[in-house]
């Protein structure tokens, strides 16, 4: 019988013009990736630099992903499997839809050690918008979710650039679930991409497979 992975998510589809909404996930089998945090980001995806408070360039107009590639079909991205991980996108489920969620996938070592890739439709553009601005949306999230049992190292996001887009990074653990997440929200045209890291027993594993993911991360610009 296939496994399954119930997963908490995030979405920011009431960005600038609503408020955020979050699920919890249920199951025989829990995954929450549901919060953000924590140390450096990897290399050229999501290192901090002064850059990153910057508007967001164009981007890019296609995608050249290699090796195996996980790429829902229609979506506006794409990004290579870590070595040792199995995809498992169409066994994560979540008990409601979320906003205007459109595309989910996720590669896995264990049934709560996951990295989660999500897209949120956005009602407006965010290129042009302020990092402090979306990062002033983001505690917002942040406080909804601490409020639901995770807790945040800080509220104050580590930026970085992922793909050449804007990220915002934060750490959380939830104690009920002894789960603890990587959370990265990476801002590009009218899209927000969600990069859940979570794990509950191979933290070497996630942390090494959400950077290999953070590398490989493409997407396009969608205005």
């Amino acid at each position: 019988m296939r496994r399954r992975f119930a997963a908490v998510l995030i979405g920011l589809s009431g960005l600038l013009g609503g408020c955020a909404s979050t699920v919890e996930g249920t199951g025989s089998i829990a995954a929450d990736a549901a919060r953000p945090g924590g140390s450096g980001a990897p290399g050229p995806g999501g290192s901090a630099s002064p850059s990153a408070s910057a508007p967001a360039g164009p981007g890019r107009t296609a995608l050249q992903c290699k090796g195996k590639v996980i790429s829902p079909t229609g979506s506006p991205y794409c990004f290579t499997a870590p070595e040792g991980f199995q995809d498992v996108s169409s066994s994560v489920t979540v008990d409601a839809s979320i906003g205007r969620e459109k595309y989910r996938s996720a590669v896995a070592v264990g049934d709560r050690d996951l990295v989660i890739v999500t897209v949120y439709e956005l009602p407006v553009d965010t290129d042009p918008i302020a990092a402090e601005t979306l990062e002033g949306e983001l505690k917002n999230v942040l406080a909804q979710l601490a409020q639901r049992g995770f807790t945040f190292e800080s509220t104050t996001a580590e930026r970085g650039r992922v793909d050449g887009a804007r990220s915002f990074k934060y750490h959380a653990s939830q104690e009920k679930e002894s789960l603890e997440s990587d959370v990265y929200f990476l801002f590009r045209g009218k899209n927000e991409i969600q990069v859940n890291c979570q794990w509950k027993d191979e933290k070497a594993d996630i942390e090494k497979g959400c950077q290999a993911v953070l590398r490989s991360l493409q997407f396009k610009s969608v205005k």
